[in-house]
């Protein structure tokens, strides 16, 4: 199974932020391969989530049937 695939298997379960990513997938690049995904028709949907450290990162989910 690739890095994305697994992405995508991940984001089907759970919202899912970038340091999210990086630990469960090895990637780097969430908005970039969700952006991809939305490309090719599935639907993302994404929501800013406020981190305890203070930060605010965009979160995403696939939602439906993709």
């Amino acid at each position: 199974m690739t890095k994305t695939e697994r992405l995508k298997k991940l984001l089907k379960r759970q919202w899912v932020t970038p340091l999210e990513c990086l630990e469960q997938c090895g990637l780097m690049t969430l908005s970039q391969r969700c952006s991809d995904f939305r490309a090719a028709g599935v639907n993302v949907i994404d929501k800013w989530v406020d981190l305890p450290s203070g930060a605010r990162v965009k979160s995403y989910r696939i939602v439906g049937h993709a």
